[in-house]
Formats: C-alpha cells, structure tokens, sequence
C-alpha cells in the first residue's frame, strides 16, 4: 500500500518551506514509484514514448503550493502546451485529471475531438471543469456547459478527470492504490487517441 490519508498531513504545514520539504519527503518518492509503474505500463500498452514531470514548486517564493502532481504527456519539450495526465493530491482529495490547458499548442484542433468524446465522458461518468487551478470537477452532465466555455472563453481550460475525497470510505479502509493506477490509464487512454490525430 503507498497512498494513503496520513498523505495529505503535508498540507498542514503552512509555511513554504516547510511544506515543500514534506511533499519532498513524504509525497515525491510515491509519486516517483507510481509514475515509473504508469510510464512503464503506458509504453508497453501503446509502444509510444511518454515523459514524466514531478511538481518541483520552483516559482513559489511565498506561499506553499495548494496542491501537488506528477503528470506524463507525450512531449518531451513539457507538458504544459499539450494534453497531459496529472495524479496528484489537493487537501481533501486526490485528483486524476487530464487538462488541456488555456494555452495549448494548436488549441482549435482539439475542439472536434473532445466534442466527439461527450457520449464517453458522459458514460464513464468522468467529471468536467475549466479551471485546472481548483480542485472541484463538475458531473459530467455538465459536459456541454464546460465545452461551451472552452470555445468561447480564451482563459478557460478543458479538464477531464476524478476525484477520491480524503473522508471517503476507500481512502479510509486504505489500498486503493490500484484505483488510482486504473484511473490514470483509463484517462491516458483519452490523451494518447487525442494526441494521434494532433501532432505537437
């Protein structure tokens, strides 16, 4: 078992400093072991190249991260400009999410592509947001809503994804470690037929 409630303790710590040594410690190396798996099973699954990027922080020179990652995209050059899957933790729940982020490269080339995956959205029972920068996901019968505001609204993101409060009954009774493994490569597989039709 590597994840578990005592994980979000990090958040506690309100300082910079002290809370990006936790995550250092305590979050990283999970993050690490869990991200080598994925990348491992993602290669051997599509035979194609993925990159893995842990959350360093860097930029922060005053207040602590309010949430913290790793993501894998198949761009070598980051992962911010191109779809990309993130596992990681806000403080109350663990989020798997895969964004296409305000300022994507091509970005009006996904349109008909995320349109055509409404029905599997809808049916996965994925949820929906336009804001990576908050933890809330909208039911994905929200879909039209959130899409809407992708075409129209420059700022907005598309994000994708799920969410495992810290007070549910899984994170308590533990192992779930698995769940969150099957999650991410559900969601990749969303990325990888996105990525096939828009070459960055």
């Amino acid at each position: 078992m590597m994840f578990k409630k005592s994980d979000f303790e990090v958040f506690d710590d309100d300082t910079l400093s002290g809370r990006l040594e936790l995550i250092r410690q305590q979050l990283d190396p999970k993050f690490q072991k869990i991200g080598d798996e994925l990348m491992t099973a993602l290669e051997e699954k599509y035979q194609a190249q993925f990159y893995m990027k842990i959350a360093k922080h860097q930029r922060r020179t005053k207040n602590p991260p309010p949430d913290t990652w790793l993501a894998i995209n198949q761009n070598k050059r980051g992962y911010k400009k191109t779809p990309h899957v993130e596992l990681g933790l806000w403080p109350d729940r663990y989020f798997i999410t895969l964004s296409l982020l305000a300022d994507i490269n091509k970005r009006s080339e996904y349109y008909p592509l995320i349109e055509k995956m409404k029905d599997r959205i809808i049916k996965e029972g994925w949820g929906v947001s336009n804001d990576h920068t908050q933890p809330e996901l909208f039911n994905a019968n929200s879909y039209d809503d959130v899409f809407k505001r992708y075409l129209s609204v420059k700022s907005s993101d598309f994000v994708i994804g799920f969410t495992l409060n810290k007070d549910s009954d899984i994170v308590s009774e533990g192992n779930f470690d698995t769940l969150l493994f099957d999650k991410f490569m559900k969601l990749s597989q969303l990325m990888v037929e996105i990525n096939e039709q828009v070459v960055n």
